[in-house]
């Protein structure tokens, strides 16, 4: 069985920022460094090959970065231009967002972009509606939705299996739902990011092996900053104006640290265990013809 690699390419200073302040601040250099570092071990990894999400202020303000991964045979993908959650954006706002990421990306790499993911898988049940738009800008594919209950994201009740289904315009768009566990009568979330960070490799890989077996991909999500070696502060921004501010910064770092210095291991041990590709490639070797239907609130 071939899975998906994939990476959200973000600033994580901008994004901590964002989220902190509410303001957007000009993505940093230390993207080229983190990425630098995953290129070389997927290159080491008998040149493995990923789709990067890359978010659309970030390609703006470092295109050779984009024309980087580009070059070394990796897909890359929209995440949106300026990091805005789907689910508080209006179907025009969205719609704008995402095409002006689209129209940016394929400008500086020459090619079609052909999937999307939105940032902090905003996609819910009462925003179904922006796999239509995806649809009608010209996007194969998604993988913003995870078949979990979160408080912040998730659509519990999605099939966790990779599907094309039929939108309300009548086009057609592939679903990439991020990698869950079923335990119990829930499923949990070991797909990437903090659920890779804080739970053991040995668990990890169990639990994925047993999703393998039932002939669906593991489909994956990491951030370059998770491979970062020092660690993530966020009072590094300046931007604690006052007690409240600085309470919720030291939580965002204990949260964003916890487990950080297993990353660059758990990565190695992913690709000797599991072989990965792309989200392009598969989606060019799978059989998908069959479609569904989304769920009835999706309209």
């Amino acid at each position: 069985m071939i899975n998906i690699l994939s990476f959200d390419v973000e600033d994580w200073h901008q994004v901590a920022y964002q989220r902190l302040t509410g303001r957007l601040r000009e993505p940093g250099t230390a993207l080229f460094r983190q990425l630098d570092f995953l290129l070389q071990v997927l290159a080491d990894h008998g040149g493995t090959k990923a789709t990067f999400f890359v978010l659309g202020i970030v390609a703006e303000k470092h295109p050779d970065l984009v024309r980087l991964i580009a070059n070394q045979g990796h897909e890359i993908a929209s995440h949106g231009y300026a990091h805005l959650l789907v689910k508080q954006l209006s179907r025009d706002g969205f719609t704008q967002d995402t095409l002006k990421s689209k129209l940016l990306l394929e400008d500086i790499i020459g090619l079609p972009v052909e999937g999307y993911r939105a940032p902090e898988f905003s996609i819910r049940t009462k925003s179904l509606w922006a796999l239509s738009v995806l649809a009608e800008l010209g996007f194969k594919y998604d993988s913003s939705i995870f078949p979990i209950y979160h408080r912040r994201y998730g659509i519990p009740g999605f099939s966790p299996e990779v599907a094309r289904y039929d939108t309300q315009s009548g086009a057609q768009i592939v679903e990439f739902p991020l990698t869950t566990f079923p335990f119990w009568r829930v499923r949990l979330p070991i797909a990437g990011g903090g659920y890779v960070r804080l739970t053991p490799f040995p668990i990890l890989r169990f639990a994925l092996r047993r999703n393998v077996r039932t002939l669906q991909p593991i489909v994956t999500y990491f951030h370059p900053a998770e491979f970062e070696k020092q660690r993530l502060n966020v009072f590094d921004l300046e931007a604690t104006s006052g007690c409240k501010e600085y309470l919720r910064g030291l939580i965002f770092n204990i949260h964003q640290n916890i487990g950080h210095r297993t990353m660059r291991s758990k990565l190695s041990q992913f690709l000797k265990c599991f072989r990965f590709t792309t989200c392009r490639t598969y989606l060019e070797e799978a059989n998908l013809h069959d479609s569904r239907k989304l769920l009835s609130i999706a309209s």
